[in-house]
C-alpha cells in the first residue's frame, strides 16, 4: 500500500485492497507497502468501477483466499508460504518478513534505494527517494520486485488477515467501524460519510484525520491518507 503525499495540498487518498467489484482478487493485487509516493505523483483513487458492497456484506474464508493466491503464485517461495497458510490456516509473521527481505533486496539490486519503516501493526511503511529522475521507471520496478518476490498477494493477505479479522468486504465499513470504536464518531456514522469528507479534502471537521487513531483505521481499511498542514497564512 503506497501512502501519497501532495505537498502543500491539503490531503490524498488511496484506496487498495477490496474494493467494489471482485473484493478476493482485488485483495490479492494490491501494491506493497505502505508507500509514500513520489513527489509529484499526485493521484486519488477511491475505490474501483461498480457498486460498492452491501453493508455487511463478508469477504470469502481466508482458506479460500489463500487457495485462490495459491493457484496463481509463480514462485517457489510464494507457493510454499501460501501452501503453509493453508494447512495452518494463517499466514506467518516470519514469512511475511521473508516476502518483504526478498522484496527489499531485488529492490537493491535494480538500484533503488528506499527507507523502510517497521510500523506499530507489523507493517512497513516504504518512502522512496527524493528527486526521482523517472518516477514510472522506479514504479514499475519495484513493481516488478514486488510481484517476484511474493509480496504483492502475501503482504495483501496477511494485510486482511491482521487488520480485517471479520473479513468484511467493504473497507470503508471497515474504516467506519473502527473510527466508531475510537470514539472519533459518533455510532450513526457511515461509509458514504465517510468517503464525502475525503473526497472533499477533508473539510467538514467530521473528525482530525491526521490523529493517529484515525491513520490507524484508514490503515486498516486499506488506505493510505496523507493530510498536510495548511501552509502558515493559508494558501
Amino acid at each position: 500500500m503506497r501512502r501519497i503525499g501532495l505537498g502543500s495540498a491539503l490531503a490524498l487518498i488511496t484506496l487498495f485492497g477490496v474494493t467494489a467489484c471482485g473484493a478476493e482478487k482485488a485483495n490479492n493485487e494490491t501494491a506493497p507497502g505502505n508507500r509514500q509516493q513520489p513527489d509529484g505523483q499526485s493521484q486519488t483513487q477511491v475505490g474501483q468501477k461498480g457498486e460498492p458492497p452491501q453493508s455487511g456484506e463478508r469477504l470469502k474464508p481466508l482458506i479460500d483466499q489463500f487457495k485462490e493466491a495459491r493457484s496463481r503464485a509463480s514462485s517457489d517461495f510464494e507457493k510454499a508460504t501460501l501452501d503453509r497458510a493453508i494447512a495452518n490456516g494463517k499466514i506467518t509473521a516470519t514469512d511475511y518478513e521473508e516476502a518483504f527481505s526478498r522484496y527489499r533486496q531485488c529492490a537493491k539490486d535494480s538500484g533503488v534505494t528506499e527507507t523502510y519503516t517497521k510500523e506499530a501493526n507489523g507493517f512497513y511503511r516504504i518512502d522512496p527517494p527524493a528527486g526521482l529522475a523517472d518516477i514510472d521507471k522506479y514504479l514499475n520496478d519495484t513493481g516488478i520486485c514486488a510481484k517476484n518476490a511474493g509480496l504483492m498477494s502475501i503482504e495483501a493477505l496477511y494485510r486482511t488477515q491482521v487488520d480485517n479479522p471479520g473479513l468484511l468486504a467493504d473497507p470503508r465499513e471497515l474504516v467506519v467501524r473502527c473510527l466508531v470504536k475510537a470514539g472519533l464518531v459518533g455510532a450513526d456514522y457511515t461509509p458514504e460519510q465517510l468517503m464525502a469528507f475525503i473526497q472533499g479534502g477533508f473539510k467538514n471537521n467530521d473528525f482530525d484525520a491526521r490523529d493517529p487513531e484515525a491513520q490507524k483505521c484508514f490503515t486498516a481499511g486499506g488506505m493510505a491518507v496523507n493530510v498536510a498542514a495548511e501552509p502558515k497564512g493559508g494558501a
